[in-house]
This record gives structure tokens, C-alpha cells and sequence, in this order.
């Protein structure tokens, strides 16, 4: 696979400082020493950053980053995109410095509209050490990376086939409708079930439906939860998911989209992995009360819940 990991992700905002005391109080992240009024670094493990806050006027993604092994790779993934017609851009000496990576190019993929970044050499922050801001033992990340996100678009199964074919992705699953419609696709670019999800919604108003993190015990996730509720922020239920197994609940960003905070998310052999499907149906996961009636949910299988993603 071309793409290793998912490093970071840039989100644009309308309220910076919304977004620092969530990410202190609520998400439990650590605020990163270069931030400032116009951007905010949060930690989630000894990267420098996992999530940016870009001051802006809009309330949506903008950018994800993605981490390849090294140059010849970055060349390999370059000149892939650009045989299938896209166009790639080197980084800038201040964007290389605002992302804290030795190398980046950068491209708008052509079926979700985000900025798409690829990179090398990401920066370490061995001391100090990571700390979280609440009672929580930590994130899964290492050589899974940062956790998920999911976007909508107006075909996924063309915008799954754009990146398995110019960037080595696989995919893991789709959600499809009960006459066999495919709904949704997750795709994985190592053994994490899927590191994107990509859900046929052509009208929704925003690209972004949520970000995923893992943590390290069911505990984080209950206590998570419990702070959610106490803030009225918590947007479902704890559920567990059919496809990707993992115990989790979604809550509310400053953005007005979702994070979702999960554990014991299943992992997979990426060189031996079988394409599987979901029906949703009834009664084919538990949990997540409330799912359905997310603000543009999308499509995800639950127990009378049919429209969210992973």
C-alpha cells in the first residue's frame, strides 16, 4: 500500500476558542505550545499534532493528512495521481512548517472536494510526553494512526475506486441497502478496520460527518460518555458496530458535527482480507440510540437506526 497511516486532519472553525475548550474539557486532547487565536494544535500521543483548528468561515474539514514510508513513495504516490489526471502540488516552506512534516504533496480529491495530503517524515514530540487533559489512560494510535473520519460524496463506489486504484487503498466493507445498493464503503490502508469511510450523500451541505478515536479501555469510553451526557453534548448511546466491532458513542463538536470515542476496534490482515457486506436491517448491531437522528447522518447499520457511518 502507498499510504501507510492517517496522520492528521485539519479542521476549519468559526470559534477557535470553542474548540480548545472542547478539546480540553470534553475530548480530553492536550492543547499543542504553538497554538494560538488563529490555529490550535491538540495532541492525542507524542505526534506534535493529530487534529489542527484553522480559524475560518466555515464549520467543515480541511484537509486530511496521510503518511507515506518515505521520498521514493511520495514520488511513486505522486506520479500515480498525476497518470490519473490529477493535479499534485509540492508543499511550501510555510505549509511544511504549519503541518510539522519533512516533505508534503497535496491534491483536492476529486469526488469529496478535501484537500488531501500526503507526507513524510511527521514530527515526534518525545518530551514532554503526552497528557491527557482528563481522566482517560489514552489513544490507540502508533502504527495505526489517527483513528478515522468519514465523508460524504456523491458516488462512494467511485470515490472508493479512486483511491484503491492511485493510492493502494483496500476495502474493507460496504453497507449496502436491503435491494443491494451500496451505501457506504470503508476503506484501510493497514491492519486499522478502516482509516476512511466514504457514504453516498450527494446533499449534504457539509463534507465532514465525524471523527473516530480510539482509545485504550472501555473505561475511557464509558467515563467519555458520562462527561458528554453531564454537557449535554452525547449525540447516541453506547452501541457496538457490526462491521468494524467497536464499543463507542458519538458526541457533538463545536462544529456541529460528531466526534465518536470507541474501543476494541477490529483489526484486519491488509494483504489477506476478504470483501464483506452489511444489510441494513434490523436488530443487526445494538446500542447507539439516537444514531438516526444525527444532523446528515448518513448511512451506518443499527438496530432500527439506518443512517450513520462508522
Amino acid at each position: 500500500m502507498t499510504v501507510t497511516k492517517l496522520g492528521y486532519l485539519g479542521v476549519h472553525a468559526t470559534d477557535v476558542a470553542a474548540w480548545k475548550k472542547f478539546g480540553t474539557d470534553i475530548a480530553g486532547l492536550e492543547v499543542g505550545k504553538e497554538s494560538n487565536d488563529r490555529r490550535l494544535y491538540l495532541r492525542a500521543d507524542e505526534r506534535h499534532h493529530r487534529i489542527s483548528i484553522h480559524a475560518g468561515n466555515s464549520d467543515d474539514i480541511a484537509y486530511a493528512g496521510w503518511e507515506v514510508a518515505n521520498h521514493e513513495a511520495l514520488e511513486r504516490a505522486a506520479a500515480a495521481l498525476e497518470k490519473a489526471g490529477i493535479r499534485v502540488q509540492a508543499a511550501t516552506l510555510g505549509e511544511l512548517a504549519d503541518r510539522r512534516v519533512l516533505e508534503m504533496v497535496h491534491f483536492v480529491c476529486p469526488h469529496t472536494g478535501v484537500r488531501m495530503e500526503l507526507t513524510v517524515g511527521n514530527e515526534t514530540v518525545f518530551n514532554p510526553h503526552f497528557m491527557p487533559s482528563r481522566d482517560l489512560s489514552g489513544f490507540r494510535t502508533e502504527e495505526l494512526g489517527l483513528g478515522h473520519f468519514v465523508l460524504y460524496v456523491s458516488d462512494a463506489q467511485a470515490a472508493a475506486d479512486f483511491y484503491v486504484r492511485t493510492l493502494g487503498f483496500s476495502i474493507t466493507d460496504w453497507v449496502v441497502s436491503p435491494e443491494g445498493r451500496r451505501l457506504a464503503a470503508f476503506l484501510h490502508c493497514n491492519p486499522r478496520h478502516h482509516s476512511m469511510a466514504l457514504i453516498t450523500w450527494p446533499t449534504m451541505p457539509r463534507k465532514i460527518q465525524h471523527i473516530f478515536l480510539e482509545t485504550k479501555s472501555l473505561d475511557d469510553v464509558g467515563k467519555s460518555y458520562d462527561v458528554c451526557v453531564e454537557n449535554g453534548l452525547s449525540a447516541t448511546s453506547i452501541g457496538r458496530h457490526p462491521n468494524d466491532r467497536s464499543v463507542s458513542f458519538y458526541f457533538r463538536n463545536p462544529g456541529r458535527w460528531f466526534f465518536e470515542y470507541g474501543w476494541d476496534l477490529r483489526t484486519v490482515e491488509p494483504h489477506n482480507v476478504t470483501v464483506e457486506q452489511y444489510v441494513l436491517r434490523p436488530g443487526i448491531s445494538w446500542g447507539h440510540a439516537g444514531l438516526r437522528d444525527l444532523e446528515g447522518a448518513g448511512v451506518r447499520a443499527g438496530p432500527r437506526r439506518e443512517t450513520s457511518a462508522a
